[in-house]
């Protein structure tokens, strides 16, 4: 059995508390000590009314990594309403410039006398400091400034009534100067003064506008302009507003409220602004120096040293992290806090110390710029596996040794699922020396899966054993093919001279694709090296996806009918017609809020939109899952930043986003597939309803499958029989070039097509015209071909096709579109659904354009050979280079 880890192996050692040296042998361990003002710190946001509220979570994070503070009192007051100079000084503290902010403040105090009243506090210089930083860091326009800062009249006149109330109590001090009290009565008009300015309520669409310059958000226009128009109120919207706006609704940094209203001049609540802050704080902690990750407690130890007559108690927590670091955090308590160091825990919905960490408590942790740590957040619905062989076997307990000699013991819940070879069986069937994996879960065993080898090892009849499995990925490089069965992953080398069958065809490894089917043939009973590969397509191919209202459930011939109807098209839903009739298969699956829904339930729902996927059998279309919509919808369109599959959990934009294999429908190079298929970098387009918690509908994986070609550019430098070198070259990887300033060798054969486009009319070299100007007297000759720039194109290990180029005019712009239309006498290509790539985003951006693409200049390849325009369809899928419209390169996907 393969004796690995599946998420995190956890290996224990003793630690030696005196000298701080907790490291494996030979593993270098990074130790980081707790907060010395970690009391202080959790005395202040231990507040007494947020307990039951629903941004208590955003408020315990944001206030806990000081992002945000309480208003004294052990108050955090969630539902005020938030003032302009609070909402300024929030998103400069998210910068990280409070410091400038208060130098900057204390700067604009000014030596003047007003013997000894303290009329400005502190806090209102600093205000002063956070408004200048934001103005400095163009968070507020000095445009803005000018326009808070302008009074009415009715408010000038309360303004001055109200500082010749407090003026009087002066005035009648004899003892004071003319000059002190015109200095007491200017810091007074100053103070007041802010009660029509700074501390107004601020209105939602201004702080839109701030937190937009904060992200350097670009405005979205034009057709790309869709949320703001589900908005009721969007017209109430400032004009020059509305495409920033937009961008923060499309990135769910702020969305309408449930009745479908943004509010543009409705004041933001505290726990509004907390919550808008925890989607967007993490990038720029990072930025500030923060360590973020996520890990489990292994062990806690406990020590106690006396350091001058005091007693200080030492805690370390040891943490493997998930790339499999070991970390230790280091806390300290004693009699007198002097030497106190903590951190805060945030578990099961409470703020509380470290002390109520625990071990095997899988946790987030964030480590500020001074190696502290600050704040851990306890994950606990993720599960853990941990893999070894039974030790002993007890009432509701188990015992086990890992693969490196720690012992563990847990407790069980009951009713435990326990697999003996994917067999039911119970915890006595369970054998001493026996390999399990354990899933852990809040510290507690929730699943048991043993194994007992039960076959002979060494050679078998070819096919005796098979392995069959759906694809997750493939890695063409390494040769690698990852399945999925049973919900677990398993890695199969394929070597190259395996015979890799699809039909009655032989295939090469990277024409197989994510979601098909594959059955791996084996010699050897144990090893991951299969001896034949056979694919077979995965059957759920997908015809279509719409959107619309269920209108109509005819059960009788078994159909229904949808108003409202769009349908789904690169990245954007499209409208179809007002009423549309599906069938439904009959093995039909509906869902409706994670729940099963019958077809003779369905017409309790009419009325209320759906989504749905069909495929087409025999020529008719029909749907085959259906996902009732509840609550409301967002989409995104982005890369994915992080995949939790344990929570069954994306993060899109910012934006945590719940999918489910039943009510999620996951397309994916014209398949619906699996979540596994997921990976963190796909570009994707996600549509996702609900209220609180929003679950995606509908996952399209935007990315652009592998054709097995590799794109090389660079000078060409020596030139022998079928062979010649590229010096200082590029290599197309991921859309993106890697330099590389060595040499690389290509061979060539007279199948090989090269042609010369550095001229207005391209020229086909023959390849024996190619090799022989070698022998040209003068290698920088006009008819040599050496230092000349060109690309290769290289399929398996030959170049199959090269393009010399005038560098000045090289292709600049990667493409991915579909043929709209062919035009072979002018060598045109109409090209739609255009996706261009944008290299330091490293994400396809729509391109709403419609060109035509001039080939004349390209090569064009097709299943690994040189084709013509002649072999281009209308539909067909094309990858691109090319400079603005002209093609150097055309790969038919």
């Amino acid at each position: 059995m393969k004796k690995t880890i599946a998420l995190l192996m956890i290996v224990m050692m003793t630690i030696s508390i005196a000298s701080i040296s907790y490291a494996l042998s030979g593993q270098e361990t990074n130790t980081y000590e707790g907060l010395p003002t970690y009391n202080e710190l959790y005395n202040n946001i231990n507040f007494t009314d947020i307990k039951n509220h629903w941004a208590k979570d955003s408020i315990y994070r944001m206030s806990s990594l000081s992002v945000i503070k309480g208003d004294g009192y052990n108050k955090f007051y969630p539902d005020s309403t938030l003032t302009r100079e609070q909402a300024i000084a929030l998103l400069v503290r998210l910068l990280g410039l409070s410091s400038q902010a208060q130098i900057l403040g204390e700067d604009s105090i000014k030596n003047v006398d007003t013997a000894g009243y303290k009329i400005l506090t502190p806090n209102d210089y600093w205000s002063r400091g956070y408004i200048d930083a934001a103005l400095q860091n163009n968070i507020i326009t000095q445009e803005e400034v000018d326009n808070i800062l302008t009074l009415t009249e009715e408010e000038k006149n309360n303004l001055e009534l109200e500082v010749e109330k407090n003026i009087v109590s002066y005035e009648t001090n004899p003892n004071l100067t003319d000059n002190q009290i015109k200095n007491i009565e200017n810091q007074l008009r100053e103070k007041i003064e802010k009660k029509y300015t700074w501390k107004k309520p601020v209105d939602r669409e201004q702080v839109a506008i701030w937190v937009s310059r904060v992200l350097n958000l670009k405005p979205i226009y034009g057709q790309s302009q869709q949320k703001i128009y589900n908005l009721k109120d969007w017209k109430k919207i400032k004009t020059k507003n509305i495409p920033i706006i937009e961008a923060l609704l499309q990135r769910g940094i702020m969305k309408g409220d449930d009745r479908g209203y943004f509010n543009p001049k409705g004041h933001l609540k505290r726990a509004e602004m907390a919550k808008l802050l925890d989607n967007i704080f993490e990038d720029f902690l990072l930025k500030q120096g923060y360590k973020i990750g996520t890990g489990l407690v292994e062990r806690i130890d406990k020590n106690y040293q006396i350091d001058e007559n005091t007693t200080i108690e030492k805690k370390i927590f040891r943490i493997r992290d998930d790339k499999n670091n070991i970390l230790n955090f280091i806390t300290q308590e004693s009699e007198t806090d002097i030497y106190d160091r903590g951190f805060l825990v945030y578990k099961n919905g409470k703020i509380a110390k470290h002390n109520e960490l625990s071990e095997y408590d899988y946790i987030k942790y964030y480590i500020n710029p001074q190696n502290n740590v600050v704040f851990v957040e306890v994950l606990n619905d993720i599960p853990i596996l941990l893999e070894g062989t039974v030790e002993k076997v007890g009432d509701n307990q188990i015992t086990i040794k890992d693969y490196s000699e720690g012992i563990h013991s847990f407790n069980i819940i009951p009713g435990v699922d326990i697999r003996v070879n994917d067999n039911k069986a119970e915890l006595n069937d369970l054998l001493y020396g026996q390999d399990v994996t354990l899933t852990i879960s809040g510290g507690k065993v929730t699943k048991i899966n043993g194994y007992i080898d039960i076959e002979k090892e060494g050679y078998i009849h070819p096919g005796d054993r098979i392995f069959v499995g759906k694809v997750l990925y493939i890695d063409s490089r390494d040769n690698k093919l990852t399945l999925l069965k049973d919900n677990s992953k398993y890695e199969f080398t394929i070597k190259p001279y395996v015979p890799v069958i699809k039909g009655d065809v032989s295939i090469n490894l990277n024409s197989i694709k994510e979601g098909d089917i594959v059955k791996l043939e084996f010699d050897q009973y144990e090893g991951n090296v299969p001896i034949k590969v056979s694919v077979y397509t995965d059957g759920r191919q997908f015809k279509n996806i719409f959107k619309g209202k269920l209108n109509f459930v005819n059960l009788g011939r078994n159909e229904i009918i949808l108003n409202d109807v769009y349908y789904y098209k690169h990245a954007k839903w499209l409208y179809k017609d007002e009423n549309i009739k599906i069938p439904l298969n009959s093995d039909v699956e509906i869902y409706s809020d994670g729940l099963n829904v019958s077809k003779e339930n369905l017409k309790q729902y009419l009325g209320k939109e759906v989504y749905l996927v069909t495929d087409e059998k025999y020529g008719r279309e029909a749907a085959f899952k259906i996902i009732l919509k509840n609550g409301y919808e967002r989409d995104y369109y982005n890369s994915i930043q992080n995949i939790a599959y344990g929570q069954n959990k994306i993060k899109v934009d910012y934006n945590e986003i719940y999918y489910d294999d039943k009510e999620t429908i996951i397309i994916k190079d014209g398949r619906v597939v699996h979540p596994y298929n997921l990976n963190e970098g796909d570009n994707i387009y996600v549509i996702s309803q609900g209220k609180d918690k929003y679950t995606a509908a509908l996952i399209s994986v935007e990315n652009i499958p592998h054709s097995g070609l590799v794109i090389y550019r660079g000078r060409i430098d020596e030139i022998d029989q079928y062979k010649f070198e590229l010096d200082d070259y590029d290599i197309l990887e991921d859309n993106d070039w890697d330099f590389s300033t060595r040499q690389i060798s290509f061979d060539i054969s007279e199948d090989t097509r090269i042609l010369d486009t550095r001229g207005s009319s391209p020229v086909e070299v023959p390849v024996s015209d190619f090799i022989k100007s070698r022998f040209l007297k003068g290698k920088h000759s006009v008819k040599s071909y050496y230092g000349k720039y060109a690309y290769v194109v290289k399929y398996d290990s030959m170049a199959i096709a090269m393009n010399i180029v005038d560098k000045k005019t090289r292709p600049k712009i990667i493409t991915v579109a579909d043929v709209d239309n062919v035009d072979k006498l002018s060598k045109l290509i109409s090209l739609k659904n255009i996706k261009d790539w944008n290299q330091l985003k490293d994400i396809w951006n729509i391109n709403p354009a419609t060109f035509n693409l001039d080939v004349s200049k390209a090569l064009i390849i097709k299943e690994g050979r040189n084709v013509t325009i002649n072999d281009i369809q209308i539909g067909d899928s094309l990858y691109i280079l090319r400079n603005n419209n002209v093609g150097y390169i055309v790969v038919v996907r």
